[in-house]
């Protein structure tokens, strides 16, 4: 249940405050659900959202930051050992 209000929350402070909330609540959500995939559907929405370019990289920072810390999290995962808080 936390994890769907973490995400809800993750869409819709950095639609009503701005883009760059984002980040920082996506690495928050990141250390404590340890592999949170709904941080991608996040990013893909709020760049639908915001309009930053029209290049590939441009167009999607937020879901290529987004799917990038997962990667490395996923890879990290097999080193650290870290609990699972939510």
């Amino acid at each position: 249940m936390s994890r769907i209000l973490f995400f809800l929350a993750a869409i819709i402070l950095p639609i009503i405050f701005s883009w760059w909330l984002f980040i920082p609540i996506a690495l928050l959500f990141i250390y404590l659900a340890r592999l949170p995939y709904e941080v991608i559907i996040a990013g893909f929405i709020l760049d639908s959202v915001y309009y930053f370019g029209n290049g590939f990289f441009a167009r999607y920072p937020l879901t290529i930051f987004s799917l990038t810390f997962i990667v490395i999290t996923f890879f990290l995962s097999k080193k650290i050992h870290w609990s699972e808080i939510i």
